[in-house]
Formats: structure tokens, sequence, C-alpha cells
């Protein structure tokens, strides 16, 4: 028999991976005339407004906090929020979004393991092979999906550029493991997301500032910011999701789930934006039954 509270983690985590999808297509509608860098501040800064003032006020006096705790925390946004993004914003640049999509998508396979070696997490066979599933079909959607890439790479700059990816992977696929250090000390799930976002803001903030690229006020008014702001919405729904179903299940049944944002994101192009993404083919129809059999078997057998 399945746990009610084991089908309740893996459901928010879905509506978590749909709430990442809704925010990429707004960066992408955003980011037509607007700078990454604009979206992620913007993004943050939407984080920040939504979050925080609720949960000093929900948690006020006793936010359960304890030093490990604050620490975990940070390390989290730190790595996950901060490095993990500008990684991969790195790696876009230098060998294109069809290359560097499917390697960081290897996030969750990171966290699933780190779960398993550092929590003692359990994983069965079954598991596993959703899992595996997940993954291989999430990967296959991000492929085909990017197939377009007007660079012409040497071999030498796509090796050199994969090791980027790499680190943003295993950037984000840290992350969840410090946070469940974080939930073990007993703090609430959307302390430490407040926490970690304070962080990440500050840490990015501070790298544009060494950068001489930290905006101005103009930045509120322009063209593209209501989508940047609405992608804002969708990821701090999608963050709220992520770490409530992080402290009510295992990291190796909700990463591979988050995952498959990349499926949402070919499902909704093809309603709603079907001229400007590459088309669904049969192919990314074959690599979504995939997914959808791994999410079945992690949640029936996780």
């Amino acid at each position: 028999m399945v746990d009610i509270g084991h089908l309740l983690a893996v459901s928010i985590a879905l509506g978590a991976a749909i709430a990442s999808a809704t925010q990429n297509l707004c960066i992408r509608v955003g980011t037509d005339r607007g700078t990454v860098s604009d979206a992620t501040l913007i993004v943050m800064g939407v984080n920040l407004l939504a979050l925080i003032p609720a949960i000093l006020v929900i948690y006020y006096p006793d936010y359960g906090l304890t030093r490990f705790s604050w620490l975990s925390f940070i390390v989290a946004g730190l790595l996950g929020t901060l490095l993990g993004r500008l990684f991969t914003y790195m790696s876009i640049e230098r060998i294109g979004a069809s290359r560097t999509a499917p390697i960081v998508a290897s996030w969750a396979l990171i966290a699933t393991v780190l779960g398993v070696l550092v929590l003692g997490e359990e994983l069965t066979t079954v598991h596993m092979v959703g899992i595996v599933f997940v993954i291989f079909g999430v990967s296959a959607i991000a492929w085909e999906t990017g197939q377009e890439n007007p660079d012409n790479l040497s071999k030498r700059e796509l090796l050199m550029g994969l090791l980027i990816p790499f680190a943003a992977a295993l950037a984000i696929g840290v992350e969840p493991i410090f946070a469940n250090f974080g939930f073990r000390e007993g703090t609430p799930a959307p302390v430490g997301l407040g926490i970690k976002t304070v962080c990440a803001t500050a840490g990015f903030v501070l790298y544009l500032r060494l950068d001489g690229a930290l905006p101005g006020r103009e930045l509120l008014t322009a063209s593209n910011t209501k989508w940047f702001a609405a992608a804002g919405v969708g990821n701090t729904l999608f963050l709220i999701g992520y770490y409530v179903a992080l402290d009510l299940a295992p990291v190796n049944v909700v990463a591979p789930i988050i995952v498959t944002n990349t499926l949402f994101v070919v499902l909704l192009s093809a309603l709603f934006m079907p001229q400007r993404l590459e088309t669904v083919s049969w192919r990314l129809g074959i690599a979504a039954a995939i997914v959808v059999v791994g999410v079945v078997l992690i949640t029936a057998f996780g």
C-alpha cells in the first residue's frame, strides 16, 4: 500500500515541476530583448518579496533554527541557487542550451546517489529503474528540443565546455543534501528556503556589483520586467513546492520528479507557444512516455 505522505510529496513535487516549467517559458519570452542577469535579479527579488515577510510573521518568534541548520541552508543557497544558476548560464553561453540541459538534468541522479550514500536513504531496484527512466527521458527531451545550435564548436571547445554544466549539475545536486541536514535539525522548510534565498540573492548582487553590471532603477520600468516578474512568481511556487516535498519525502523521491519540469516545458510549449519552440516530434512523444513510466515507478515503489 502506498503511503499517503509519499503521494502528497510526489503531488507537490509535480506541481513544483509545472511551476518551474512555466517560469522557463516566461524567461524565454522576456529574454527576447532583456538580459539573463536582469531576469535572475528580478526573479530573486520576487522570491524575497513573496517569501521573507510571510516567513517572518508565520514562524515568529521561534524559527526552529540552530547553528548547524543556519550553516546548512546558507551552503544550500550558495551552491544550488547561486553557483548552479551561474554555471548553467555560463554553459549555455559557451556550448548552447541543447548540450547544457541534458547534462544539468543529471543533478537528480547526483542528488539521489548522495541521498543514499550520505543520508542513508533506501533505494530499491524498481525505484532505481524509475530514476533511470526519468533521467533518460528528460535528457532525450532536452536534446531533441534543443537541436538548433548555430555555433560550430571544435572538439576541444566542446570538451572544455562540458566541465561547466557538470559543475552546475554537481552544485544543484548537492543542495538538497545540505537542505536535508537543516530539516533534520527541526527547521521548517519555509524558514530554510528563506535563508537559502536571502543568501543566494546577496551573493548574486555582490557578484554583479563586483562585475560592474548591477542595473539601476530603470530595470523596474523595462518592457520585459513583467515577464521576469511572472517568472519570479513561478519560481517562488517552485521553490515552496520543492522544499515542502523535501520535508515530506526523501531526496531520492523528490529530485527525479522535479526534473520532469523539462517534460512540462515541452508540453506547455506545444500547447501555448508552438511557433517559438521546436516542433514536438514522435521522438519527443516516446521520451515523454518514458518519463511518465519513470514517475509511476517512483511513485508506486519509492
